[in-house]
């Protein structure tokens, strides 16, 4: 399903990479419809720019006009401006019709050197753009610029001073990548400064050693924007950026002679059998830099194997599994647990849930993923997801989480475990052994059913929870009838008069 509406300024690329084609491939990858206005056309290629020719003044405001009066955007992203009259001009058209969410990408030189905007637009950027802005996305070059200031002052140790210095140019939130910092060859950390509340988030993860990682920064900002425009917090459209911007350069077709494009359609990449890309240790900052990046409080961008002890005691929750229940699940012993909620239908309040449910499993160090909900995940920063076959593609949901996360598919048969594995399943959970309350459509396979899921991703390599009417009185018998690596219960949990007994009974 399409939801919310960016409105892209910015200029084209006739290679394809970067610009407003890129912008449209970010936001339909996500989920988000692109309205364009187009300020230059730009002759270009992988090996650098030919050619720039400006769009006429008027023709731009006609076609902001034209987009607001009919697709009013929940977001915009601007991108290169090519001089002052149209940075002054797009400023205005944003201010005049009071639009919101807007992600200014400060776009002034091509990944091949080229300069992207005039010398003399950088005072219409602070003086008029940047102030209507709801974050801002430089590099340390571009960075560098807006303070006059030199590359060199942009050290490790100075980038949180330089995000405030930023700051005071009058956006809300400021993306500092860190892509071009001279004194840290290992890793690279992106900085996100909360102006506002004087709040700072990092960003860090290893290098990518890789040249094809033209238009990063406009796939990052577009992502970011679609991200916004469906209702997503600053911090969560961050992080969903990173993530894939990250699949998108370990995916990349490697075309063309120079700095090549990335894959804007990175889960049908890993469809296509080119999974092996996405589940790398690389991860990507979004600054032309191939660097990488991500959220310093976060399970981690790089891949870590799964491990399948976590699922010997897997409890999926319910309504009637407290905060209190939860603790003392945890205290006796569940390994990992699901959230899913099929009855909250705000997405605000299914996030507050999620929140509180895995502030509980992070004091215990249990794994917690969100079933279903790849968004929620996201959002709350959770370790993962489960998939059932109805909902998004493994293929997808790995692109948007990034190699870091788990991600469980719902698996039936041994062709659909198959199917799980070449797309990046992390493990299957394959049921139902017996008859459900919580799921009345599941259904039953029974404990031969499972034992030759089970079989097939022994063969795979690929961890399998078993699921489905499990009780504390038939727990013992579905680990050995059906050889999986562990067993998920909810209401013989949930119900139970004792949870730490009913924990204990089934471990």
């Amino acid at each position: 399903m399409v939801r919310g509406k960016v409105l892209v300024v910015a200029g084209s690329d006739s290679g394809g990479g970067a610009g407003i084609q890129a912008d449209i491939k970010t936001c339909l990858a996500l989920g988000a419809f692109a309205t364009t206005a187009i300020t230059a056309l730009t002759a270009q290629n992988t090996l650098g720019v030919h050619g720039v020719h400006p769009t006429p003044l008027d023709f731009v405001d006609a076609q902001i006009d034209a987009v607001v009066s009919d697709l009013p955007p929940d977001a915009v992203k601007t991108g290169m401006l090519a001089n002052a009259e149209t940075v002054t001009r797009v400023a205005s058209a944003i201010k005049s019709r009071a639009l919101k969410n807007v992600v200014v990408d400060t776009v002034m030189i091509a990944k091949g050197g080229a300069s992207l905007l005039e010398a003399d637009a950088i005072g219409a950027l602070r003086g008029a753009l940047i102030p209507l802005a709801t974050v801002i996305t430089p590099n340390v070059p571009e960075a560098a610029a807006l303070l006059g200031m030199d590359e060199k002052d942009f050290n490790r140790d100075a980038m949180e001073s330089r995000c405030r210095e930023l700051g005071k140019l009058g956006c809300a939130w400021v993306l500092l990548k860190g892509g071009h910092v001279v004194d840290d060859l290992a890793s690279a950390t992106d900085h996100l400064y909360d102006v506002r509340n004087d709040l700072m988030r990092s960003f860090t993860a290893p290098r990518i050693t890789t040249h094809n990682t033209h238009g990063t920064g406009c796939t990052f900002a577009s992502a970011i924007a679609a991200s916004l425009a469906q209702g997503m917090d600053v911090p969560s459209a961050v992080r969903r950026a990173k993530a894939y911007v990250s699949a998108a350069i370990a995916s990349n077709p490697g075309f063309g002679s120079g700095h090549g494009p990335l894959n804007h359609l990175p889960f049908y990449a890993a469809s296509a059998g080119g999974l092996s890309a996405l589940n790398t240790d690389r991860s990507s900052s979004g600054d032309d830099s191939g660097s990488s990046g991500g959220d310093s409080g976060s399970r981690g961008s790089t891949e870590r194997p799964f491990d399948r002890r976590a699922l010997r005691l897997y409890l999926v929750t319910c309504d009637a599994l407290t905060e209190d229940k939860l603790r003392d699940a945890l205290a006796a012993g569940v390994t990992m647990v699901q959230m899913r909620d099929k009855t909250t239908a705000s997405t605000r309040e299914l996030i507050a849930k999620a929140r509180a449910m895995k502030r509980v499993c992070d004091a215990a160090g249990v794994p917690f993923i969100v079933n279903d909900r790849v968004d929620v995940a996201i959002a709350v920063d959770a370790c993962g997801v489960h998939l059932g076959q109805s909902d998004a593609p493994c293929s997808f949901a790995r692109a948007l989480l990034g190699p870091g996360k788990i991600v469980g598919v719902s698996a039936r048969t041994p062709e659909l475990a198959s199917e799980a594995k070449r797309d990046g399943a992390d493990y299957v959970g394959s049921g139902a052994c017996f008859g459900t309350e919580s799921k009345g459509d599941a259904k039953v396979i029974g404990l031969e059913g499972v034992r030759a899921v089970a079989e097939r991703c022994e063969a795979l390599d690929l961890p399998v929870v078993a699921i489905g009417g499990i009780t504390t009185e038939t727990g013992k018998r579905a680990r050995e009838e059906t050889r999986a690596d562990g067993i998920a219960v909810i209401s013989c949990v949930a119900n139970a008069p004792d949870v730490a007994a009913a924990v204990r009974a089934l471990l």
